[in-house]
C-alpha cells in the first residue's frame, strides 16, 4: 500500500498525495474557494513555534493558508500526527530547527 493510500485511509479522502516530508491536501480558503495545499515538515514545525500560541487572534496560518484557528489547528494536528507516524526523525529535526524540543 502506498503512503498516499495509507494517508487517505487514516486521515481521509481529502489527501491528494502523501510523502514522508509533505502532504498535499484539498481544502477551501476563507472565501470558500477550493485550493490544493502542500504542507511540509517545516510548515508544521513553524506553525507550532509561531502560530499555535497566538491567543489574541481568531486566525492562524499553516503553509500559507490563513483561516479560523479551529480549522487550521485541526489540520496542523492531523499533519503532525501523520509525520510522527511516517517520519518521526524528520519531524523532530524540523521542530528543533524552530526552537521546539519535541516530546515525542
Amino acid at each position: 500500500m502506498t503512503l498516499t493510500a495509507q494517508a487517505q485511509a487514516v486521515l481521509g479522502p481529502f489527501i491528494e498525495k502523501a510523502h514522508k516530508t509533505k502532504l498535499v491536501v484539498r481544502c477551501v480558503t476563507v472565501l470558500k474557494e477550493p485550493t490544493t495545499l502542500t504542507i511540509t515538515l517545516d510548515d508544521v514545525a513553524r506553525y507550532y513555534s509561531e502560530e499555535a500560541r497566538k491567543l489574541s487572534s481568531g486566525c492562524r496560518t499553516l503553509a500559507g493558508l490563513t483561516g479560523d484557528w479551529r480549522y487550521i489547528d485541526g489540520l496542523a494536528s492531523l499533519t503532525l500526527d501523520w509525520f510522527k507516524r511516517v517520519n518521526v526523525r524528520g519531524m523532530r529535526a524540523a521542530c528543533r530547527q524552530h526552537g521546539i524540543e519535541p516530546r515525542f
